[in-house]
């Protein structure tokens, strides 16, 4: 089933939405890793999911991956 979420970044409190699929997020909580389990979500996404911690915010915390 298909849903949306609205997460909260903890650190400048913007909402963000994600869509995803709730058998995948209960396969990621069931132990999956979250990239093979939601694969369609970017690495922000994704850390917003794990850290409730927005992309930007990720960034100014760590710098960005120049490798990517």
């Amino acid at each position: 089933m298909n849903t949306t979420m609205n997460l909260q970044c903890v650190h400048c409190d913007k909402t963000h939405q994600i869509n995803l699929n709730y058998e995948d997020v209960q396969a990621w909580k069931d132990g999956a890793l979250i990239q093979d389990a939601l694969p369609y979500l970017n690495a922000d996404q994704r850390e917003l999911l794990i850290s409730k911690t927005c992309g930007p915010c990720f960034d100014k915390m760590f710098g960005v991956d120049f490798d990517e």
